[in-house]
């Protein structure tokens, strides 16, 4: 079985491969940077970057004090 270390590295030279492939392709972007080589990687990860930080935050405005209970 394969562990989780070795799937995490497995996915990112996977991940780099298609990245370094993205280079061969010719992009035709509607606003200019969406054009660049990568866009999708990096505009992913800044996407999902940002979404966990305001789940973070938002979780910790909405988190119930410890002592509180439903009753």
């Amino acid at each position: 079985m394969i562990s989780r270390r070795m799937l995490l590295v497995l996915v990112g030279v996977v991940l780099a491969i298609l990245v370094g492939l993205d280079f061969t392709v010719e992009h035709h972007g509607a606003f200019g940077i969406d054009g660049t080589p990568g866009f999708a990687a990096w505009y992913g990860f800044i996407g999902a970057v940002v979404a966990i930080v305001l789940a973070e935050g938002w979780g910790r405005i909405f988190r119930r004090p410890e002592d509180q209970r439903d009753d």
